[in-house]
């Protein structure tokens, strides 16, 4: 023990004490008791808190499966309309398309230079007033030398009728004798024969005369044709030349028009009317058209003419309306609105779109009896009318039918009916796309 102290250098080694229970000094003796109890009873409050939420969406869900049971249970509440009866007038409106009472396109009538033009497109023209003028001098080379021809030809007639005058002379002295009395058969034959022979001559010169006239006669009008005059009252819409441009005459892919004019103080509206309501117009009823852009100001025409049959590759009977247009306010090519009042002898039965049901072999509709008895009816559509629609065949007057009816009532299922007003009077339309037309010309 002492030399275990030396070794140390004389010092007394020190062990700290040792403690069984490792809890430190300061530590109280009932600290890890009440750790324990808190602990416990957290654990108690969680179980309680998820045993109790458990219950809760156990008793909703019961709830809410009570609730949907005691709901299919019920019958489902709809919409009723009553099918009413359509008046027997209604207003047809149809698309239709406005364009000049009279439309010309004027070529060159003779080939030359055009030397000036005197109106231009906005312009009004009245008939026979000179739009341009066409320089033409090989026309005019050629008409002085056919003038020329004619005189030449002229003077040949003279020349023949003196020719024939002294033949004629000639053969009646020889016809009555000479002086001895003595005359040859064979002179007086060909005295007879040189008479003849001038008076031909004669004829055919005048035929060269009226030949050569009838060449001037050609020529002098191709002369007329220089002045390009208007052939109607209208107003100038195109024009295709200008100064220098060479003209040829014709109206052949090749040539270029040089005017084109129209006269639209009254127009004529063109009407594509479908087939099913063609049997409703008539030429002399009475219209009325209006442009998408100026709804408020109408323009009122009649029935004209009708093409008199359906078109095969549209199904549709072309009808042209003259509108009376004073103030040039509607213009040619402008799409209108045109509104035929047609009137029908067995007025057909209208409900809302929304009672349709379309099925693979046909539409229908479900009809509601008073004590919610469902039954559905086969139905012929004669008018689509957008929101509403007419009915030719498989209702009757006053028969309830269901809107949006769902897919699960069957035929004889019951339903609780909710009445909604009738459908209100609508006019048969069909509208035409917008477009924007010209500007409006001046005077």
């Amino acid at each position: 023990m002492n030399n275990h102290n030396e070794l140390h250098g004389g010092e007394t080694e020190h062990r700290p004490e040792t403690n069984p229970s490792h809890a430190p000094r300061h530590a109280s003796p009932g600290t890890g008791r009440r750790a324990a109890i808190g602990v416990t009873a957290f654990a108690f409050l969680l179980v309680a808190v998820f045993t109790y939420g458990h219950y809760s969406r156990s008793r909703q869900a019961a709830a809410l499966e009570q609730t949907t049971e005691s709901n299919a249970a019920e019958a489902p509440t709809v919409d009723v309309v009553a099918a009413i009866r359509s008046t027997p007038t209604r207003i047809l409106t149809l698309p239709g398309e406005a364009r000049p009472f009279y439309e010309t396109t004027l070529f060159a009538r003779t080939t030359g230079y055009l030397k000036k033009w005197n109106v231009d497109i906005g312009d009004h023209v009245q008939e026979g007033q000179a739009m341009a003028l066409i320089e033409t001098p090989e026309l005019d080379d050629q008409l002085r030398e056919s003038k020329a021809k004619v005189d030449e030809l002229r003077a040949e007639v003279k020349l023949a009728q003196a020719a024939a005058d002294f033949a004629k002379i000639s053969f009646a002295r020889w016809d009555t004798g000479t002086p001895d009395g003595v005359v040859s058969q064979q002179e007086r034959d060909q005295k007879k024969s040189d008479l003849d022979s001038a008076l031909a001559h004669v004829e055919a010169s005048k035929a060269n005369v009226a030949l050569g006239q009838a060449e001037v006669d050609r020529l002098q009008t191709l002369e007329d044709f220089k002045q390009v005059v208007a052939p109607f009252a209208g107003i100038v819409t195109e024009r295709h030349v200008d100064i220098g441009d060479l003209v040829s005459a014709g109206s052949s892919s090749n040539t270029t028009s040089l005017f084109k004019i129209a006269q639209y103080d009254r127009v004529r509206v063109f009407v594509d009317v479908p087939q099913a309501s063609s049997r409703a117009i008539h030429v002399g009823m009475r219209v009325k058209a209006t442009a998408p852009e100026h709804p408020d100001y109408p323009y009122h025409g009649t029935v004209d003419r009708t093409a008199g049959m359906i078109d095969p590759s549209t199904r549709m009977l072309k009808v042209e309306v003259l509108v009376d247009n004073p103030d040039l306010l509607l213009l040619p090519g402008t799409y209108l609105q045109v509104e035929f009042e047609t009137t029908r002898e067995h007025a057909p039965l209208r409900i809302p779109a929304a009672a349709l049901n379309m099925k693979p072999d046909g539409p229908e509709v479900a009809v509601v009896a008073s004590d919610g008895t469902v039954t559905f009816h086969k139905i012929q559509i004669e008018q689509d009318l957008g929101e509403f629609i007419e009915i030719s065949n498989g209702l009757s007057e006053g028969d309830r039918v269901a809107l949006n009816i769902s897919r699960d009532v069957r035929e004889g299922g019951h339903v609780l009916a909710r009445s909604e007003p009738p459908p209100p009077i609508i006019t048969a339309s069909i509208e035409p796309p917008t477009r924007i037309p010209m500007a409006a010309i001046q005077h």
